[in-house]
């Protein structure tokens, strides 16, 4: 698939990139996510140095990442135990009425 240019802003800065089509809504709304929260941390906190501002957006989006995969790991396990017990379940049901005949 051939690549497409956009140009992202991020805090009033611009970003030329080459992205497969697939990509593109994504990258833009991790932009727009991005802006979003350096914004909140300016105003919220008065805070005024763009590096900071990046670091702790940086850091407040790796920390959700992390938490979501933290839960979506435990979640799949909650899944597979469940799972589990019904296979479990299953193979008792099948065994009485195997012996039944």
């Amino acid at each position: 698939m051939q690549e497409v240019s956009i140009e992202l802003e991020l805090f009033n800065r611009k970003y030329p990139l080459r992205l497969q089509p697939g990509e593109v809504d994504a990258v833009r709304k991790a932009a727009a996510l991005i802006n979003e929260k350096i914004k909140e941390y300016e105003v919220n906190y008065g805070v005024k140095d763009v590096q900071d501002l990046f670091a702790m957006t940086a850091l407040h989006i790796s920390t959700q990442l992390i938490n979501s995969e933290n839960h979506s790991a435990s979640f799949y396990t909650q899944v597979n135990s469940t799972l589990n017990e019904f296979e479990q379940l299953l193979d008792e049901v099948l065994i009485n009425k195997a012996e039944d005949f």
